[in-house]
């Protein structure tokens, strides 16, 4: 069931503590978030964040970053509607491709299939999270994901 009163909007330089805060308390890493390179979204309802969603940039492809939701909004549908509005997003501008890093769950529903840690090094190599994980030598997620995209759609 999706929650029709969840608004989602581009985050901005002041949404940074939002972020930084709906990714904690989700667990996840906050390192280099709104970096340059990157963009993010917020999951907003009555006002108030309830989730948040992020891309680091390269030339050809993108890297998820914390599909994020706070425990009273999930059920709802948000975290699908959160990823599909990155996916879209990384179609526009023109990439090929959308990597991600997951420590659990089924991202095949997604349209994501498993590949090798290099092919994301390789092809983000100034992504934050790379850099994050070459500097202190730990993989930045249990499995490394990735969804192809149409490549027709005109860089944004």
């Amino acid at each position: 069931m999706t929650d029709s009163s969840v608004h989602i909007r581009l985050a901005n330089a002041q949404d940074k503590d939002t972020i930084v805060r709906v990714m904690e308390e989700a667990g996840l890493s906050t390192e280099a978030a709104l970096a340059e390179g990157t963009t993010y979204w917020v999951a907003e309802r009555g006002g108030q964040p309830v989730g948040a969603i992020g891309l680091e940039h390269g030339d050809t492809a993108s890297l998820l970053r914390g599909a994020a939701i706070l425990p009273a909004a999930r059920g709802s549908g948000l975290g699908r509607r959160l990823v599909m509005s990155a996916v879209e997003y990384a179609q526009g501008r023109g990439d090929r491709a959308i990597y991600m890093f997951s420590k659990g769950g089924d991202w095949g529903t997604f349209g994501f299939t498993q590949v090798p840690l290099a092919v994301v090094m390789g092809d983000l190599p100034n992504a934050p999270q790379i850099q994050a994980y070459k500097a202190k030598s730990e993989r930045p997620g249990g499995t490394t994901w990735m969804r192809a995209l149409d490549t027709g759609a005109s860089k944004a």
